[in-house]
């Protein structure tokens, strides 16, 4: 659930690597490019062979995934051209029994679910029951979004289509039901209510949000007045023709469906991996077939139609779809933007593809589209890997003939007086999941520079992001076509600097560099103290140390361990996501360990202070208390950013 660098498809909200991870990779690499070593000559890479036919394709697919350790793949092509078409499979759907994927093997989709719920609530549109610009709240008032600017940014429909509501993305015990029984209706949305709070104003920011779709299926649900999967198999799979698909949240207990088996490759082997259902069912509870997407595909390729040449929606909705209409950016002029469960899968090669991802437990899949060359192709895999290296060769093959696009023209001259105002320092302020905004509050800004007649986007640590001048305030990175980056204000009137990657805010340029700096300072103390904890603990045990002072000495060690047991569980649990939701070690680690340490260095601190006269060597007493300031600062940071209200068993 990843628009550009965000995720576009429906996943787990697992947190990238914690940041004292990331700094210190970071700080490896550093060192790696610093480090001194004879230069290694390189042998060019022989030129591949071309592929031109399906039977190319296939084997070219077939060795893709042996290397990926890909158990099966589904896989539809669409092309004017009909020795350029294939609707089947390759590999198995089950390893254990050698089962072949066949053109009606269903995979689990993920989040190219939403956009078939986009195009039921479109049809609602055209009849009249709602319009994009209704707002959510008058529709159904009994939704509990939280909306501190309700009275002038009401969330209307529009945003919850495109992410742009503000919402957060699901919390880890809102991803997996674990449980026997499926919440329905408006049971089904309360599960996500601690998620529905609007975090910035509604419809400036785009974050990936799938409990904002758990609400665009229920407005589909309310105002046709059956279930969204009903209403998708009555108003689209079966018009459609579709012989397989369907939004089952539990399609693995229907003996009557041929589901592949979703796998990780671990330890050498496949493993088998849970099929549960999930909450979100309208944001990913799609199984489709290769034959079910190859009508898909064609459906978006023909206008709407259906195989029978009936529209199942007007040419003008499919415009609307691929429209990107309230964000920052598509008030700016950019025009690549995430639409209504519609963005560009690719900006590179001979012609744009749209459409959409998905990701769910054991599968991922792809689903593009271009319509002026009336090609397109959808794809899953039941291998839990990513798509982009198939879909890449797939891309290829579909525009080997296409007309190569003119060369970009020259870059206009910069407009320095315009961008002037813009250079300095930036902050993330969209984070995709509250609890990932950690990261880039600890690892500090983004700068932008002017280096000639370019624009230098430079983290504190890694490469700096290229940006060519693409006219006005718009900017594109040096090999695409379309411009991705414009300079623009918010309605509060801050500078922002939006990115395929997210929302930068102007940020002080004075003090930029104190959040890292202190971050690096709390690691150094925290490590320090710990070892030294290890030492005094020793000493204690021996009666070298005054009783007093064993506790002050030693908490230091046992918070730095509760905030390690945090992210060791939260390592573990977005492995085993099913987990989550359920009483266990990882979810009561991952929730009691922060506030765990919260109260070692509380207490150690309060000690600390009390027993300071009696320290005989004043310089520990000191190192002790900027120690128990540097916890103290962390242990602020993570409960600004909700670590330390974690409850992740129940819903």
């Amino acid at each position: 659930m990843l628009p550009a660098k965000q995720s576009s498809i429906f996943q787990p909200p697992i947190l990238l690597l914690p940041s004292i991870v990331k700094i210190l990779l970071l700080f490896l690499a550093l060192l790696a490019t610093l480090a001194p070593g004879a230069a290694q000559p390189t042998r060019p890479k022989p030129a591949a062979r071309p592929i031109t036919n399906i039977p190319q394709l296939t084997d070219s697919i077939t060795r893709i995934m042996r290397r990926e350790h890909i158990p099966g793949l589904m896989l539809a092509i669409v092309s004017p051209d009909p020795a350029e078409r294939f609707v089947g499979g390759l590999g198995l759907s089950d390893v254990e029994h050698k089962t072949p994927v066949t053109a009606n093997t269903l995979f689990r989709i993920g989040s190219v679910t939403k956009t078939f719920v986009a195009v039921g609530l479109m049809q609602l549109v055209e009849q009249g029951k709602l319009s994009l610009n209704d707002e959510v709240r008058k529709l159904a008032p009994e939704i509990p979004i939280d909306n501190p600017w309700e009275a002038t940014d009401p969330v209307r429909v529009v945003h919850v289509l495109e992410h742009t509501a503000g919402f957060d993305d699901m919390h880890f015990n809102h991803v997996y039901n674990s449980t026997p029984t499926d919440p329905r209706g408006a049971a089904a949305v309360q599960v996500f209510r601690k998620e529905l709070r609007c975090r910035w104003r509604p419809g400036e920011r785009m974050s990936y949000s799938n409990p904002g779709y758990e609400v665009a299926g229920y407005l589909l649900e309310k105002l046709s007045g059956m279930p969204y999967e009903q209403y998708l198999s009555q108003h689209l799979l079966r018009p459609l023709g579709m012989p397989d698909a369907t939004a089952e949240l539990r399609p693995a207990s229907n003996p009557n469906l041929k589901l592949a088996q979703g796998y990780k490759y671990e330890d050498g082997q496949y493993q088998r991996l849970k099929l549960l259902p999930i909450y979100a069912g309208p944001a990913g509870s799609m199984s489709a077939s290769a034959a079910d997407m190859d009508l898909w595909v064609r459906f978006f390729l023909h206008d709407f139609r259906a195989p029978d040449g009936k529209p199942l929606l007007r040419p003008e909705s499919l415009r609307e779809i691929e429209t990107a209409h309230s964000p920052l950016e598509a008030r700016a002029g950019l025009a690549a933007g995430y639409g209504l469960a519609n963005m560009a899968m690719s900006t590179k090669g001979n012609a744009l593809f749209r459409g959409h991802g998905g990701g769910i437990d054991g599968f991922r899949s792809t689903f593009a589209y271009n319509r002026e060359l009336g090609r397109g192709f959808a794809l899953s895999n039941n291998g839990d890997q990513s798509t982009s290296s198939i879909d890449k060769v797939v891309r290829e093959f579909l525009l080997r003939q296409a007309p190569a696009p003119p060369a970009p023209a020259a870059a206009p001259a910069l407009d320095a007086a315009a961008v002037a105002p813009y250079l300095g320092h930036y902050q993330n302020v969209s984070p995709r999941n509250q609890l990932m905004g950690l990261s880039d509050y600890l690892l500090g800004d983004e700068q932008l520079v002017q280096r000639g007649n370019l624009l230098l986007l430079q983290p504190l640590l890694g490469q700096a992001d290229t940006l060519v001048p693409a006219g006005g305030l718009t900017f594109r990175s040096p090999r695409a076509r379309l411009a991705s980056t414009v300079l623009t204000h918010d309605h509060d009137g801050h500078r922002m600097l939006v990115t395929s990657g997210g929302y930068l805010q102007e940020a002080s340029a004075t003090w930029w560099w104190v959040r890292p700096a202190l971050f690096a300072l709390s690691l150094l103390l925290l490590v320090t103290a710990s070892v030294a904890g290890l030492v005094w603990l020793v000493y204690a045990v021996r009666r070298l140390v005054p009783r007093s002072q064993v506790l002050p000495r030693v908490l230091p060690l046992l918070a730095t361990a509760a905030l390690i047991a945090t992210f060791a569980a939260l390592a573990s649990l977005a492995r085993h996501m099913w987990h989550a939701g359920s009483l266990g070690p990882e979810t009561v680690l991952l929730s009691l360990s922060p506030i765990v340490a919260a109260v070692f260095s509380l207490a150690g601190l309060l000690l600390t202070l009390r027993y300071f006269s009696r320290f005989r060597s004043r310089t520990v007493a000191w190192y002790l208390l900027f120690t128990y300031g540097a916890l103290g600062w962390l242990i602020v940071a993570l409960g600004t950013y909700g670590w330390l209200s974690l409850r992740l068993w129940g819903v």
